[in-house]
């Protein structure tokens, strides 16, 4: 076990983060900026309230400001109330909306739902996001896995695909731009969860897609806070419950029996071979106020989203032809590997012919040199044959096809299982106040290099890879340019390595009668592991609030955060 802590206090050196932020400048008809102009952003879903106030210049920032659809409100004496419908706050981008007030009645109200400019002046950044409506658009199912004709659950990052430079390799090899693969960073919830035990396999780390609201991934340019990376950027942001409830439940599948056949085969009863591949991935997500009758009403104040998803397959793997023993060299007849063939002749003037079995009880010096007979008819007897040979041969498969040469169809049955719930709550103190927990736990037991072999033979092993993913947000709006956003989080990634039952309980001595050199338990092959546990454990303490906008600029943040791995 690996141990490392390390304290920051430095300039937005933990200010990642799932929220956007909107700005902009308010002024009058004549261009005159307004100050002091009070800004509410509230979210349509929730109710949830974003508050900030214009500076002496007529500018404006609310930052911080979760994902999803918002209006926005401005209300000064001696102008009519502007409101702007539906704007769309994406992860880690700043939108701008300047607005002009309308001289008139503050009883009035000059309503704007038009889209906002999709140019953005307020960085360079390049971006690309997608929302959940897009996300569950995209064909995502069945993702290719590292073994040809593989599968699994439904991978949010395969979207990359859609970003200019962007490309996934099997599993979860993710390159960006030119850079070297698995370079990039990912966030979940605002913080860290990168699989640093194996980069290439962040699938095993992933929220479920049925779970995510948007994902966004920055590829050059983005903003200081984002530093350490060299691919790109990834921001996963987790639905939340609204004050309506919403329910889905979905299933997509593949069966052989919808596919088309092999070429050129026959199955014996006048179709196609159709090799076994049954693959489901299925769940359900249900969300929305904390609402328990006569005890608890959560509308405006108290949300959940639940998600839960599974993924299944049952598929028939073939491997390369293999060659085993025949019925008849499994009692010692080796009578049909003779080719006829002669290879010469030994000291005693015999011929040496190909493929013959030499007795060795029959061994003599003829004119200085070791020979020996051919057992009669290539067939060693019954009575010469090793019990524990034999007890050893009895385990291996039989023939499967005619010959002695590629005799053996190495086919197996191969399943997978993936499983990830989830749960997101939030809860509005106030105005002012509003606290955000999501789970996750990601559980994906598979096998790894199955053979076809029958235990303990089998090179088998069992890997019941397990992620616990738990993340805390705090955000506290102390005056309307001040926000502390404060949150903690833990990612426990686990990845046993286990020979399975068959091989560790083997007892060579006891089954086989193997005496001398071999541990009491495990099959007698030389490829038994012990269980291997390789694990990562990553935790997030931090504060990337403190913010500030007197000056009227987008917000510096003070980070101060506390990270360790074990």
């Amino acid at each position: 076990m690996r141990f490392l802590a390390c304290f920051l206090l430095s300039i937005a050196a933990f200010a990642q983060s799932e929220r956007g932020t909107m700005t902009g400048t308010v002024s009058d008809p004549t261009g005159a900026v307004v100050p002091n102009a009070p800004v509410v952003a509230t979210s349509t879903q929730t109710g949830g309230t974003y508050q900030s106030v214009t500076t002496q210049t007529g500018d404006f920032t609310i930052a911080q400001v979760p994902v999803g659809t918002y209006d926005l409100a401005i209300e000064v004496p001696g102008f009519k109330k502007f409101v702007q419908q539906g704007i769309r706050i994406y992860v880690a981008q700043a939108l701008r909306i300047d607005v002009v007030l309308q001289v008139g009645a503050t009883g009035d109200a000059v309503t704007v739902t038009s889209d906002v400019p999709l140019l953005r002046t307020e960085n360079a950044e390049q971006s690309t996001s997608v929302t959940r409506e897009t996300l569950n658009n995209l064909p995502l199912n069945f993702g290719q896995r590292g073994n040809i004709g593989s599968a699994n659950i439904r991978n949010p990052f395969t979207f990359v695909t859609l970003v200019p430079g962007g490309n996934i390799l099997y599993y979860s090899t993710i390159k960006l731009n030119g850079a070297p693969p698995d370079t990039d960073s990912i966030r979940v919830e605002g913080q860290d969860s990168n699989n640093t035990r194996l980069m290439s396999r962040q699938d095993q780390v992933q929220p479920s897609v049925e779970a995510l609201e948007e994902v966004s991934v920055q590829t050059s340019n983005f903003a200081p806070e984002y530093g350490q990376v060299a691919g790109g950027m990834f921001n996963l942001v987790a639905k939340s419950g609204t004050n309506q409830f919403h329910g889905s439940a979905f299933e997509y599948l593949v069966n052989e029996g919808l596919g088309a056949g092999i070429p050129f085969t026959n199955a014996g009863n006048g179709h196609l071979i159709r090799p076994m591949n049954r693959r489901h991935n299925y769940g359900g997500s249900v969300g929305g106020p904390v609402w328990i009758p006569k005890i608890y009403n959560g509308h405006n104040k108290t949300f959940f989203f639940f998600v839960y998803e599974k993924f299944h397959q049952n598929q028939n793997q073939a491997g390369l032809l293999q060659t085993l023993p025949t019925d008849a060299m499994r009692n010692g007849d080796f009578s049909g590997a003779r080719t006829g063939r002669t290879l010469g002749t030994d000291p005693s003037g015999q011929s040496i012919l190909e493929n013959a079995i030499y007795d060795p009880l029959t061994n003599r010096t003829v004119n200085g040199q070791v020979v020996r007979d051919v057992f009669a008819g290539n067939v060693i007897p019954q009575n010469r044959l090793d019990p524990v040979a034999l007890k050893v041969q009895a385990l291996l498969p039989r023939a499967t096809r005619p010959g002695n040469l590629n005799n053996w169809d190495q086919s197996y049955l191969s399943y997978t299982d993936e499983i990830i719930p989830s749960i997101k709550l939030d809860h509005y103190f106030s105005r002012r106040g509003k606290v955000s927990f999501y789970y996750s736990k990601y559980f994906g037991p598979h096998f790894n290099s199955p053979d076809g072999l029958p235990e303990p033979l089998t090179q088998n092993r069992y890997l019941p890879t397990t992620t616990y993913t738990t993340r805390l947000n705090y955000d506290l709006s102390l005056t309307p340019t001040l926000l502390i956003h404060a949150g903690v989080g833990f990612l426990r990634h686990v990845n046993c390595d286990i020979n399975v039952a068959g091989d560790l309980s083997f007892d060579a001595l006891a089954q086989l009668g193997l005496k001398g050199g071999l541990p009491s338990e495990g099959a007698p092959h030389g490829c038994v592991t012990p269980d291997i546990h390789p694990s990562q454990t990553t935790g997030m303490a931090r504060i990337t609030g403190l913010f500030s906008t007197t000056g009227g600029g987008l917000w510096e943040p003070i980070g101060v955060g506390l990270f360790w791995v074990i």
